[in-house]
């Protein structure tokens, strides 16, 4: 028994999860224990993106897949499947370990780059070799990052493509510089930091992904190797030598035995992780306990993201170093959980309702480039950058995109919840009936607005606001959009704070 509060309740089911559904935090209260709710969230059983994309056809009758319906499908599974902690490790994954179906080799394959999301899913609590050798093999990162049909220089005369050599490296493991455990910069004897690998590194690593071709031609099966056309020559990567001799597999193997054991790999992945999930800015005493469970367990990512969500850091209140700005798009899963969003006319699934290219300058497997949508190092510039602050969302959301998102909600809430319309498949509608039967009483009606959006407790600054609206309107049910909106727009719920 932990004895939570339902705003420890709260607070962790949103870091843990794509939104908290009505029922949720009750249900964690009633285990009394974050530890064993996630153990179950470890076990429970989950969607896959290929069978929901699948279903997205069938529901439209269209003859062909799409991107579009691709990532409805993703909006599926987030607004109404199980297994949250899953879905959204997978999210965290895949803006680390990016494609994208901007890439024109990607566009036409949505099948394709909904297995690969897949794939972050089945492995979301695998250990990170593993999770690295599936994507490694995967036909979609091979295209992407242009390993596939990789030749040595014996065949072609020239040194193997090395974009994937080097992303392993820098972004999927070992990062631009050394680290110390708790994330800060190893500096050399005159102050700088010290460059963890080097050309020679990335030129020996693209000779390990040669020989490497899709299997009769799929975009969905592994690759598998063919050693003929593999460079079987000696490697020395980072300080490490790979015997001449050795297959394609051997290789492979070998090469992310050096990357998950380097010191570098465990802090990197750690504050990453940590970032996604709870503070852009950890503290170094936080990123060094989880990279140390990292360590001990060979990149166990299942006990890696108990450390994360259970680290006692996640108690402390009236810290900048607990502060996080809400992506976009998790913004509005949230919301969409919190108000039990449905289509009409008993659709069973998202259309492009929420006008996803447009709306969140971000979506599932859309990064403008391996970079993912924003660095893990972003300054905003004014008082966060003085402070030297990161935080990597603001570095989408500007004005515009604030506009735009602002103005799918109100076009979900417009109707109030009871006038719906014209009521089709392709309009989401909130499930306001709970606040519409409370609506004639006030206090019933913050009630639920502060424990769907607030943990619990009604911000101070909104609190007169909110009455205002619902006084001003003589039908009640009338004020529950423009209370709702707000809730959602105020820097109470886009900030998430200790």
């Amino acid at each position: 028994m932990e004895y939570l509060s339902y705003k420890q309740a709260a607070r962790f089911l949103d870091y843990a999860t794509m939104g908290i559904r009505a029922g949720d935090i009750d249900k964690l209260l009633e285990i009394d224990d974050r530890h064993a709710w996630i153990d179950q969230q470890l076990e429970e059983p989950y969607s896959f993106h290929v069978k929901q994309l699948y279903e997205q056809q069938n529901q439209r009758s269209e003859p062909t897949l799409s991107q579009e319906m691709r990532v409805c499908a993703w909006f599926d599974i987030a607004f109404w499947s199980g297994a949250q902690l899953r879905q959204r490790m997978a999210f965290a994954l895949s803006q680390i370990l990016v494609v994208s179906d901007r890439d024109p080799q990607l566009k036409p394959f949505a099948k394709a780059v909904a297995n690969y999301y897949d794939l972050l899913t089945t492995h979301a609590f695998s250990n990170y070799k593993t999770l690295l050798y599936e994507v490694t093999r995967s036909p979609v990162m091979g295209h992407y990052l242009t390993m596939v049909g990789n030749l040595p220089k014996s065949e072609t005369g020239v040194n193997p493509d090395e974009n994937y050599a080097r992303e392993l490296m820098q972004l999927f493991s070992i990062g631009l510089e050394e680290l110390n455990m708790d994330g800060s910069l190893k500096l050399d004897v005159n102050g700088l930091p010290v460059a963890t690998y080097d050309d020679s590194d990335v030129e020996n690593m693209a000779r390990v992904f040669t020989g490497w071709f899709m299997t009769d031609g799929s975009m969905i099966d592994p690759m598998t190797a063919d050693s003929l056309y593999h460079d079987q020559e000696e490697k020395l990567i980072l300080g490490n030598t790979i015997p001449a001799g050795l297959t394609p597999e051997q290789d492979l193997d070998l090469v992310l035995d050096i990357l998950i054991n380097h010191p570098n790999t465990a802090p990197f992945i750690s504050k990453l992780l940590i970032q996604r999930f709870v503070t852009s800015n950890p503290k170094p005493a936080y990123i060094e306990r989880v990279a140390t469970v990292f360590a001990n367990t060979g990149g166990q990512l299942s006990e890696v993201i108990k450390a994360v969500l259970l680290d006692p850091e996640i108690e402390t209140i009236n810290n900048i170093h607990r502060t996080k700005v809400r992506e976009p798009i998790l913004a509005m899963t949230y919301f969409c959980r919190a108000l039990d969003c449905r289509p009409g006319a008993s659709g069973l699934i998202n259309y492009d309702a929420l006008s996803y290219q447009d709306t969140f300058n971000q979506y599932p497997l859309g990064a403008p480039s391996v970079f993912n949508f924003f660095s893990p190092d972003y300054l905003p510039s004014g008082s966060l950058s003085d402070l030297n602050l990161a935080s990597p969302e603001l570095s989408i959301i500007d004005w515009n995109q604030v506009i735009k998102l602002s103005n799918v909600v109100w076009r979900l809430l417009r109707n109030n919840g009871f006038n719906t319309g014209s009521n089709t498949p392709q309009d989401l509608y909130p499930n306001l009936e709970l606040l519409l039967s409370v609506a004639e009483d006030y206090e019933q009606v913050i009630e639920v607005i502060k424990r769907r959006f607030f943990y619990g407790d009604l911000p101070a600054d909104l609190a007169p606001r909110f009455q205002d609206i619902w006084a001003a309107r003589a039908d009640k049910r009338v004020a529950l959009a423009p209370m709702l909106y707000l809730a959602f727009v105020s820097p109470s719920f886009m900030v998430q704070e200790s």
